[in-house]
């Protein structure tokens, strides 16, 4: 549960990277029912220092990035949920189907849900944004087969290309020579906005130039109708609204990087359904307006990383509608919703 204290017992590097979040968390979830619960549920990890540790002979199984030790322990950091853990075949089973061997130095990036757009820029990128400089110059990297084209984009832009890249094919065990590994920085949910604004001040950096920037300030919709789960199904009935107050749709999904990274940066007020691409309001301005659409149960990811940006936020609460595929949807009251916009408008 703790594998910076196990390092310590055997003498591993260990190296504290970042103090724990829990001062930075706590001041944003007295008003939010869910957010208080995820503070005592994962207390622990919000009061334990961020720490980097190199471990010799570790093996990463399969693409879930499960760390088996040298003594065949499991780690559980990085994983977010015990249960699941448990549960999943890469733990139970001892011995995969393949394995290999990795020499020299190997930062892994995979964890759960590491793929998953909002996991990869809130709990990946923010251990990397941290360790990288304490690591060996010669250290490869281990991600997901198969990486989306904007995790590559994202990797390039802290100096990691192709060339420094190895795959972990699915299925696949893989034993490291020098295993570098950075614990999470808090939790999924509830983490440090100080390292999210420094993973967001340098995509900024490599992606935005002084000549995409525009003074004008846009308010964006962020529509997931293209999504699996989450969709407004009646999203026609809000769109004329949400013009009617100068939002512009937006279908992030259809955007590269780059143009996600210099439309938000630009943006003073963005709406949408609780999902990924409200990741983005990280590259938004102090003082920016976020409205989340959302139904219970969700994680308060979004509230409590607005609120540490310094940004304004606000939630509507839409009904939820279970769906054939055994996933939820959302319907929203029209009405409802035009009182809650005009309450809003003044803080566009």
């Amino acid at each position: 549960m703790d594998v910076a204290a196990w390092a310590s017992e055997r003498r591993c590097f260990v190296k504290t990277l970042h103090p724990p979040v829990i001062d930075e968390v706590r001041p944003y979830i007295h008003d939010d029912g869910v957010a208080q619960a995820e503070f005592i549920t994962h207390r622990a990890a919000l009061e334990r220092a961020q720490t980097l540790v190199a471990i010799e002979g570790a093996t990463i199984r399969d693409v879930v990035g499960f760390v088996e030790l040298p003594d065949g322990q499991i780690c559980y950091e990085g994983n977010w949920s015990l249960p699941y853990l448990r549960k999943h075949p890469a733990y139970k089973r001892r011995f995969a189907l393949s394995h290999r061997r990795l020499t020299g130095n190997i930062y892994s990036l995979l964890s759960l849900w590491a793929p998953e757009f909002y996991h990869w820029f809130h709990d990946v990128l923010t251990r990397l944004e941290t360790a990288l400089p304490e690591l060996p110059v010669d250290t490869k990297f281990l991600v997901n087969s198969n990486p989306k084209k904007w995790q590559l984009d994202s990797l390039v832009a802290f100096g990691i290309g192709p060339d420094r890249l190895e795959i972990q094919p699915t299925g696949m065990h893989t034993r490291v020579e020098k295993l570098w590994f950075a614990t999470p920085v808090g939790h999924s949910s509830l983490g440090s906005g100080l390292v999210v604004q420094r993973v967001a001040s340098r995509l900024r950096r490599h992606f935005v130039s002084d000549d995409l920037r525009r003074k004008s300030c846009d308010r964006l919709y962020i529509s997931r109708h293209k999504a699996t789960d989450r969709r407004i199904v009646n999203e026609s009935e809000i769109l004329p609204l949400l013009e009617e107050y100068g939002f512009q749709t937006v279908l992030c999904e259809d955007l590269p990087l780059r143009e996600q990274v210099v439309l938000f940066d630009k943006t003073a007020a963005i709406i949408g359904a609780h999902g990924a691409g409200l990741t983005n309001l990280m590259y938004c301005t102090t003082n920016s307006f976020v409205g989340e659409i959302r139904i219970d149960g969700v994680p308060p990811a979004y509230l409590v990383m607005s609120r540490q940006l310094r940004m304004r936020f606000s939630r509507f609460e839409a009904n939820m509608l279970a769906t054939e595929r055994e996933r939820l949807d959302m319907q929203v009251n029209a009405a409802a919703f035009k009182d809650w916009i005009s309450d809003c408008s003044n803080s566009f």
